[in-house]
């Protein structure tokens, strides 16, 4: 039996909801799986095994116990802070479990890729789509007014996550804390209402922002190239090096643009919906 599913990239934090807000992205990474006596995969028409340290080798064990053969094709940058891992393991840990035989239940996927990835904004936004608030067992999803446009700005170089997590301090001093939760309401109030005057109060976020500015400088400078051209909210996508700008269907093109001039020839801007399917399932075929 060969199972098939597929998973949206995302774009968490947001800016200031740092592990907790995310965004499902129309980019998306589709997987097949076939019970095999050893872990291999399939990807750009070459196959090798999957060493067993490989997130994915772990992912597949947790679903479904037992050796497959996967096939993906992923249309998500890699390290660029679009959530690529998460949009990986959420479709390789279903397509695993209906060749396994198995109903998926989206609960059990984002469960299982959250506590492998320590990313449950990603993984919420992978499995259930659209913009979601999470921690590592609920999932809340929210609104984004039809009026936003989502722009992605992506740098021509990567950044690990694991190298953007070291620039994290180790506490954050009250005020802070506060002026991050007035950040947040305004972020979530605005994107639900479309209310541009909102989601302005919410950038310039101090918990991670700041102190990754020094790893990836073309991201301010795509970000503050957004916001001068009008973007209502210009952050940040994930770890980075990735902006996501969000603006209205008027400055749109003007944010296109100037984020281009930002990146330079070797980036890349993509005007890119939410996706609100999240997870799919196809039919198994034997």
């Amino acid at each position: 039996m060969i199972g098939s599913a597929s998973a949206p990239g995302s774009s968490g934090n947001l800016g200031p909801g740092f592990d907790t807000l995310a965004i499902a992205i129309s980019l998306r990474c589709s997987a097949t799986a076939q019970q095999a006596d050893a872990m291999t995969m399939t990807q750009d028409g070459v196959t090798s095994p999957v060493d067993t340290d490989d997130i994915i080798h772990k992912i597949v064990l947790a679903a479904v116990g037992r050796p497959m053969h996967l096939t993906l094709s992923n249309e998500i940058p890699r390290t660029r802070g679009l959530g690529s891992s998460g949009a990986v393991m959420s479709a390789v840990a279903a397509a695993a479990i209906v060749a396994s035989g198995r109903d998926v239940v989206r609960q059990e996927v984002f469960e299982m890729v959250s506590t492998l990835e320590q990313h449950p904004d990603n993984a919420a936004a992978s499995v259930f789509g659209g913009l979601v608030v999470a921690n590592e067992v609920h999932v809340k999803r929210l609104k984004v007014h039809d009026s936003l446009k989502l722009v992605v700005g992506i740098p021509d170089v990567m950044l690990k996550t694991s190298d953007a997590r070291i620039a994290l301090p180790d506490s954050v001093s009250m005020p802070a804390v506060a002026r991050t939760i007035a950040r947040v309401s305004f972020l979530v109030a605005g994107l639900a209402d479309g209310d541009v005057d909102a989601l302005k109060q919410a950038g310039s976020d101090e918990v991670h922002e700041q102190q990754r500015s020094s790893l990836s400088p073309v991201t301010g400078e795509v970000i503050r190239a957004a916001l001068r051209a009008g973007a209502a909210h210009a952050c940040w996508s994930g770890s980075g090096p990735s902006v996501l700008a969000i603006s209205t269907s008027a400055n749109v093109g003007r944010v296109i643009g100037a984020m281009g001039g930002a990146l330079g020839p070797t980036g890349e801007v993509l005007a890119l919906r939410p996706d609100y399917d999240g997870l799919i399932v196809e039919q198994p075929t034997t």
